[in-house]
């Protein structure tokens, strides 16, 4: 039998891991307004012909670290960070160069960009373009 003590603390994480919980319920329609107009993919059920590759994958394709392809991408306002999570400039949202990949997480959502082929392609452009000059 667990004593009083033990059940004021098991109590006590319970509403610290439900405050958690709760704090990051409200901050998703924020995340979703962030989001703009790139479309959301739910990782779980990509369509076949849908090739994504991850941010932290872009380097096996583009032929840089991925320290420098972010730096790359943020000097030339390409990416941003906001509330945890890359948001693509504005006019290339509806371009077909990046989707946000979706997943479930406990009991909130997090939002991943990846890149389509395209999306690939013009990074290596612009490294190319950044390292030839």
């Amino acid at each position: 039998m667990e004593s009083i003590l033990q059940i004021k603390l098991r109590l006590y994480a319970a509403k610290r891991k439900n405050s958690k919980w709760r704090k990051e319920m409200a901050m998703m329609p924020m995340k979703f307004s962030i989001i703009g107009r790139t479309p959301i993919v739910d990782g779980h059920y990509i369509p076949s012909d849908l090739q994504v590759i991850s941010m932290s994958g872009l380097h096996k394709y583009v032929g840089s670290y991925y320290t420098k392809i972010v730096k790359t991408l943020k000097e030339e306002g390409i990416i941003t960070k906001e509330s945890g999570m890359w948001k693509l400039r504005e006019d290339l949202q509806e371009k077909g160069l990046a989707v946000y990949v979706t997943g479930r997480m406990r009991c909130f959502y997090h939002f991943y960009l990846s890149w389509t082929p395209k999306g690939v392609a013009f990074i290596k452009d612009i490294i190319n373009h950044k390292t030839n000059h």
